[in-house]
């Protein structure tokens, strides 16, 4: 189930799940590339607009704006990337408690059995997931500040509002839904 590579650990009561290191460097170096190609495009601006045919005409006048967002967000991803990378966080527990959900960048955190509907496996674009279906989804937004809540309120209306991506496990979802299974059957889960 658990191979020595990954950093996943499992007990009889207890799985912590890290995510996967190829995905995140994967990941940092894609954003890297994009923060290297705006800094281009920031110092050749002038030569774009110029030379600006095609796709290029319509991107041109807003150029400014995408640099100064793109920029800083992609700067920001890769530092965060990285840093996952050197000083990496679980990405769940699950536990007697329930689920600690901090998986995606809108993470609920602490989601406990007896606040789950329903939880099983679904793929979005061509990505398995571990979608999680709480009995009232309400008290996860009342919990969250800000960003997050912003985030988190998007899903709201979402058939499954909580969702844990393949990319946040070193190991197969399926073997963490497996895991799982021993809760779900104890808390008359589904």
């Amino acid at each position: 189930m658990v191979s020595e590579a990954n950093r996943t650990q499992v007990s009889n009561d207890s799985m912590i799940v890290y995510p996967g290191k190829g995905r995140m460097l994967l990941l940092s170096i894609l954003s890297l590339a994009f923060v290297a190609v705006l800094v281009w495009a920031a110092f050749n601006r002038v030569e774009i607009a110029d030379d600006a045919q095609g796709i290029t005409a319509v991107i041109a006048p807003i150029l400014p704006f995408i640099l100064v967002v793109g920029i800083p967000f992609f700067g920001l991803c890769t530092v965060y990337l990285l840093y996952g990378l050197v000083k990496p966080r679980p990405s769940l527990r699950i536990d007697q408690e329930g689920i600690y959900e901090n998986a995606t960048l809108a993470s609920v955190g602490l989601i406990r059995w007896d606040e789950i509907e329903r939880i099983g496996m679904y793929s979005l674009g061509g990505q398995k997931m571990i979608g999680i279906m709480p009995t009232d989804f309400e008290p996860f937004l009342q919990r969250q500040s800000g960003v997050k809540r912003a985030l988190l309120s998007m899903n709201k209306k979402k058939e499954i509002p909580i969702s844990i991506p393949q990319n946040a496990s070193d190991v197969p979802l399926e073997a963490v839904l497996e895991f799982v299974e021993q809760f779900i059957d104890k808390e008359k889960i589904g």
